[in-house]
């Protein structure tokens, strides 16, 4: 596996795949299941010494219940979030359940997500991504992935679609129209699903998930790692009960690691990324879910 770089690569030029890789590139999305979603949230070894000042953990003792999570998605659910680089701000994503459509006869939840980064962080490395899934609305598996990445001088575009009877991912450059079959298993995940799919099921404060992830034409076997349960407090949001899980991925049984992503999860039944934290390369990263999207994802006010 090439080592980091800060050069670009040609992304979806296949004959220019020999130049190095870009900054981003070889960290698995499998990894950073929020990653590519929340835009810029890429954070801080948990140990405190660069916690932002409006999140830190809460000294309440009162016991807490993980209950059981919602089983469905809720459309018009959007969730944006903000990062921060060394307390610097650096940009925002979102990530919306925008409608239910039909999609080769079934009914799939429409979902994008977008993250940017701010004028700062454009004079030397720009981001400009977009994600778009649909999820079969009863299972939640993925049916079709697009993927538009503008990251420095980076650019990629593909569709990826999925085959279940042939256990087949399809995937399709849209630069220089490549195309691949990537051999899946049947309970595969796209980056964006896999998100959802943690959301809607019941975890263990200390049972570990595995998940099959597809992520740029692989598979990665993922496993989210319950850390321990916590009160968060979320300056301007709340208190808030959650679960801090690390996800951490294999291809091939091999350990990918470019760092380190601690994801706080509130243990409501609306199973919300509150705050989510990454240990990089090039320092410490945070990311932060936006107050007014609590009431909005909820239907409650923020903290209550």
């Amino acid at each position: 596996m090439r080592g980091w770089s800060w050069l670009t690569s040609p992304g979806n030029n296949a004959s220019l795949r020999s130049s190095p890789c870009r900054p981003l590139g070889e960290s698995p999305r499998a990894v950073c299941v929020v990653g590519s979603l929340l835009g810029l949230i890429l954070v801080c070894p948990p140990d405190g010494s660069t916690q932002p000042h409006e999140v830190q953990e809460s000294a309440q003792q009162q016991a807490i219940t993980v209950v059981p999570p919602r089983s469905q998605l809720r459309v018009g659910e959007r969730l944006a979030f903000h990062g921060r680089w060394f307390g610097i701000p650096v940009g925002s994503g979102w990530i919306e359940v925008k409608a239910i459509v039909s999609l080769n006869g079934h009914r799939a939840y429409h979902i994008e997500a977008q993250g940017h980064s701010n004028e700062f962080l454009s004079t030397f490395y720009p981001i400009h991504d977009v994600v778009r899934s649909h999820l079969d609305v009863e299972t939640l598996r993925p049916l079709r992935f697009e993927k538009v990445q503008r990251e420095g001088h980076y650019r990629a575009e593909e569709i990826v679609t999925f085959d279940y009877d042939r256990l087949i991912a399809s995937y399709r450059s849209l630069i220089n129209q490549s195309t691949k079959e990537i051999p899946i298993p049947p309970d595969v995940h796209d980056i964006v699903s896999a998100f959802y799919w943690l959301r809607t099921h019941s975890v263990e404060p200390t049972r570990p998930i595995d998940l099959a992830v597809y992520s740029d034409e692989k598979i990665y076997r993922t496993q989210i790692r319950p850390i321990k349960t916590l009160w968060l407090e979320l300056l301007w949001r709340g208190t808030f009960p959650c679960l801090m899980v690390e996800p951490v991925a294999t291809f091939k049984g091999i350990l990918v690691r470019r760092g380190r992503m601690w994801i706080y999860v509130s243990v409501d039944e609306f199973r919300i990324p509150l705050f989510v934290k990454i240990s990089t390369p090039w320092g410490p990263i945070t990311g932060i879910i936006d107050p007014g999207s609590l009431p909005h994802a909820t239907g409650h006010p923020a903290g209550s």
